[in-house]
Formats: structure tokens, sequence, C-alpha cells
């Protein structure tokens, strides 16, 4: 795996629940100071529907704190870690993007109980160069219910012209 994942959790007033890909093996300064990309990003009180897994992970993986932040560095080269992080991260894509509590209870329950393979299939997706992140997260908030698809077609439309 080119990247390394790490999970950030900050706490407080305005909880945030975040996972980065990193480049594994940085060459330009760059690469040391910026995340590769943002796989996921929520913020405020849809945080709730992710705690419990990242409470999980940082139990699971280790977790190292920074005031009332703390971050986890998923193992390089267990893929059921890498594939826990892909998870959290579209989850997290998938809860920002949701319009209204059911859509965010209808996203979570789907997003976090779908196999390993389809996790692979989402990522695949997201790392492929001619598809457009905003598409790949689209297309996830209707297969979960997040969003309309009258919504998400609009969406495509205006990013196709």
């Amino acid at each position: 795996m080119p990247f390394k994942y790490v999970l950030r959790w900050t706490n407080g007033e305005r909880e945030q629940i975040g996972v980065e890909a990193w480049v594994r093996y940085p060459t330009m300064p760059k690469e040391r100071k910026h995340p590769a990309f943002v796989i996921g990003m929520v913020e405020g009180s849809r945080t709730i529907v992710l705690r419990d897994r990242v409470e999980h992970a940082a139990a699971l993986y280790g977790a190292r704190t920074f005031g009332k932040s703390k971050r986890v560095t998923f193992p390089l080269d267990d893929t059921k870690a890498v594939a826990e992080a892909y998870r959290i991260g579209l989850t997290a894509a998938v809860l920002r993007s949701a319009e209204g509590n059911e859509a965010v209870n209808r996203a979570s329950r789907y997003v976090l109980s779908v196999p390993d393979e389809e996790v692979w299939f989402w990522t695949s997706k997201l790392l492929d160069p001619t598809v457009s992140r905003e598409q790949v997260i689209d297309a996830l908030c209707v297969l979960s219910g997040a969003r309309p698809v009258a919504v998400a077609k609009k969406n495509l439309q205006t990013t196709l012209l």
C-alpha cells in the first residue's frame, strides 16, 4: 500500500472525526506536512454515530493523545486495518453529505455494515483518477439512502458541464 492511514479524533466543543491518507515514503517537504488526500471527515453531532467504531479502533491499534485530539495510525500492511480505515472515512464522508437525521441513520447502517469487498470497491473508485471524489460520495449517498437520486443527478450534471 503506498499510503499510511491516520484517524484524527478531536474531542471538545466541536467534535471532529477524520481519516487521512499520507504518502508512505515522503520525498517532498509538502508530503511530510500535508496528507495526500482526506477519505472523509465529519464534525458536530453526527460524530456520535462513529464514536463506538473510533473508540474500538483506538483500543485495537493504539492511539496517541495530543491535548484534546487523538491520533490512530493504522498498521501499514494489515488489510483488515486498512479496510476499517476506509470504512470509517467513507462513513464520515457520507454522514457529512446526508440530509436530515433519518438519512444519517440509513447511511450509517448501510456503510458500517457492508462487507469488506464493497469497501474495497468504493476505495478503488475513490483512488481512480478518472472518477471525481464527489461522484463517488454522491453514488454512495444514493445507495445508502442518505440522499435522494434527484439531488445526486443534479450534482452529477453540474460536474459534467
